[in-house]
């Protein structure tokens, strides 16, 4: 998991818990200003460390321990009649989380609520301009169905199958398709990057003008990587071929999945992008192949 992503999802949960505290705060601002109320938080405190003390280093004396109770009591009792004296015993601090109060954790584990800035840091991050969900979409897509139950399971998997090939004519419902495969992979934590092929290719171009590794790398590092519309890009001579098969055959080799949408089918494919990408896509043992075939999904909407 990228830390940079874990980090803010931290401080945005901890943001979360200060303002609701702030918000808490000022609704018993007349309770806090009362010195009595200070005072008594203070010795609640101290009645709090000296009774964990006597726990760990005195547990046999129980006069002391006793008392302890009875004064911590009675401090609790005069803690309630203040709240009630200005109006707010029945004012509590409330949470964006009520599980894990905007800690973020619960018995050292990542709440629900860290999990979910999680997967927003890294929607927000990834390219993506929407998602979609794979349960309603299994419910309208019809034929598509099969296709959008395998591609469910694959994201599910460890992927042992790490490259994915979608192909169709527009509007078959491609981007669809890969909108409901990031949002499964994105719940799962992981880290996804979409990208047009023809961006792509300009940042092949721009790389081999300036050498800024950055321009190779963010299609290196992704866990996993969308490239969109292949074929679309133009044919820059010795770099679109050679450092599209450079992202992945490497991608391939680091067992990293990439997951590629083109109108190509395998034949003019293999007639655009020659023998060596072709192999890497078409490879049984390691990739899905996939053609979505029918009317323009799109243009009956309109209709």
């Amino acid at each position: 998991m990228n830390q940079e992503i874990l980090r803010k999802a931290k401080s945005i949960i901890q943001q979360r818990k200060m303002l609701n505290e702030v918000k808490y705060e000022e609704r018993i601002k007349s309770l806090l200003n009362d010195p009595r109320y200070e005072e008594l938080q203070k010795e609640i405190i101290r009645i709090e460390i000296e009774s964990s003390r006597l726990s760990v280093y005195d547990k046999k004396n129980q006069k002391k321990s006793e008392q302890l109770r009875n004064r911590q009591q009675y401090l609790k009792k005069e803690t309630k009649l203040m709240k009630k004296k200005y109006g707010v015993e029945d004012v509590y601090p409330t949470y964006s989380c009520p599980i894990c109060k905007d800690e973020g954790f619960v018995n050292g584990k990542r709440c629900k609520c860290f999990n979910r800035e999680v997967s927003n840091q890294i929607f927000m991050q990834s390219g993506f301009e929407k998602l979609e969900d794979f349960e309603k979409a299994k419910k309208t897509c019809g034929d598509l169905a099969p296709v959008y139950n395998l591609m469910q399971k694959w994201c599910k998997s460890d992927f042992k199958k790490n490259l994915i090939y979608i192909a169709g004519p527009t509007g078959v419902g491609k981007t669809y398709l890969i909108r409901a495969m990031a949002n499964e992979l994105i719940n799962r934590g992981l880290i996804v990057k979409i990208e047009t092929a023809f961006q792509i290719d300009l940042d092949f171009r721009e790389f081999t003008l300036n050498f800024n590794v950055e321009k190779i790398n963010k299609y290196l590092e992704p866990e996993i990587l969308f490239i969109d519309d292949l074929g679309t890009e133009p044919l820059f001579k010795n770099i679109t071929l050679e450092y599209f098969y450079l992202i992945i055959n490497e991608r391939k080799m680091r067992k990293l999945p990439t997951v590629i949408t083109s109108n190509l089918n395998m034949s003019d494919l293999l007639e655009r992008y020659e023998e060596r990408i072709f192999s890497r896509i078409a490879d049984r043992e390691t990739s899905i192949n996939i053609y979505l075939d029918g009317d323009d999904i799109r243009l009956k909407k309109r209709k």
